[in-house]
């Protein structure tokens, strides 16, 4: 747990996100400079700025995160399989992608599973960190706790409620934190996302059992303000 007294612990707990498709170059340039002044732990971006902000953190402790699949979720395997090796040329360290909820909605368990063994397996080969989107906006309790157990068989770094957009990216709540805490380990941890758009709802997330947040609201909850409610 995390002294949220301490705001460079607070911003080190933070992946300060920005992957809105009408970014331009010049804004992300800002958002990526933002997040080494603060000290962020790292700058969530779209893929085709990783080599960017790889150029503009070299020398600092933050990372450069992307997505993939991002949101949709739904391509086929070798899909995925083919932009996470592309990926792994930009200066990217760590990326979030949804496994296809549709596949576990749906009963095909073992398709779900062998998505995410295979997705973790080769980003680690590439030297990535990995993270699972599991947008429980679309799924039942029971479907959470399911999909959080796949994921953390499957050896990933970090499980994750949600990507914070559309339907199945669901605000962040203590109730889906705790469901994600039970299945973690010393492998798979825990990170949020979705709304958290200030240090109260943050801590209260912590307190559940998550160790790191996405959001668009990084600065204000590290200046102790309130981001935009309707914001990532």
């Amino acid at each position: 747990m995390i002294d949220f007294n301490d705001k460079k612990q607070i911003a080190k707990a933070i992946q300060y996100t920005n992957v809105n498709p009408n970014l331009t170059r010049e804004q992300v340039i800002k958002h990526v400079e933002t997040c080494a002044e603060y000290g962020f732990d790292a700058a969530m971006i779209a893929p085709c700025y990783c080599d960017l902000a790889a150029e503009i953190l070299k020398g600092t402790d933050v990372s450069v995160a992307t997505t993939l699949n991002f949101p949709q979720a739904n391509d086929t395997l070798p899909m995925k399989i083919a932009a996470l090796r592309e990926l792994a040329k930009t200066g990217a360290q760590e990326f979030d992608f949804p496994p296809n909820p549709g596949l576990l909605i749906g009963g095909e368990v073992d398709k779900y599973a062998e998505e995410l063994n295979t997705i973790v397996r080769i980003a680690h080969e590439e030297g990535l960190r990995c993270k699972a989107m599991l947008e429980f906006g679309f799924l039942t309790d029971d479907l959470k706790k399911k999909a959080s157990e796949i994921a953390v068989a499957s050896g990933i770094d970090w499980i994750k409620n949600s990507s914070g957009w559309g339907v199945g990216g669901c605000a962040a709540t203590v109730d889906d934190v705790k469901i994600l805490a039970a299945a973690a380990n010393d492998v798979t941890r825990v990170k949020v996302s979705g709304k958290v758009n200030s240090l109260e709802k943050m801590k209260a997330l912590f307190e559940a059992g998550a160790e790191l947040v996405g959001t668009s609201s990084a600065t204000q909850i590290v200046d102790g303000l309130v981001g935009d409610e309707n914001a990532y």
